[in-house]
């Protein structure tokens, strides 16, 4: 189970308390006529999961879909990356949290190490900013279409 890495912003961001009761329940987790968990370590894990379970709504992948891949999720209205290291957010929007998670890769310097992006999202604008993540001459998947790198950028094949 992942942990929130800005739980105060998790936790006061506006609807999700509301959220949180809402999947608690739904899940079995909270009795109706229950609130919240009291224990805060409690309320994390519940958010985790709860977090985990949304809709993935942008996915960054490595060839093996594993450590290297991270996800955007909405739960709650908003949107949250999510990876092996934990959860960051939440973003008020996709595009803002799918640029969060691309900036971020491309900041590592790791050319070739992912092969694939989908989502919600207009091939242009995950080509427009993730042509870094490609080595020039080689292909990125972009929601089902191969792109090849050229050094102008990402272009459809």
């Amino acid at each position: 189970m992942s942990d929130v890495h800005d739980w105060e912003g998790a936790i006061n961001a506006r609807g999700f308390r509301e959220a949180l009761l809402a999947h608690g329940r739904a899940e079995g987790q909270i009795k109706e006529g229950e609130g919240l968990p009291d224990d805060e370590d409690e309320l994390k894990y519940m958010a985790a999961e709860a977090i985990e379970s949304g809709e993935t709504e942008f996915s960054l992948e490595d060839p093996e879909g594993e450590r290297g891949s991270t996800d955007v999720r909405a739960f709650a209205g908003l949107y949250w990356m999510c990876d092996w290291v934990g959860i960051s957010g939440p973003f008020a929007s996709l595009e803002e949290a799918a640029d969060a998670v691309l900036a971020m890769a491309v900041d590592q310097d790791c050319a070739g190490f992912y092969s694939a992006a989908s989502g919600s999202l207009p091939d242009d604008f995950i080509a427009s900013r993730s042509a870094k993540l490609v080595k020039v001459g080689k292909t990125f998947e972009i929601n089902g279409t191969l792109y090849l790198r050229t050094k102008a950028g990402l272009v459809a094949q």
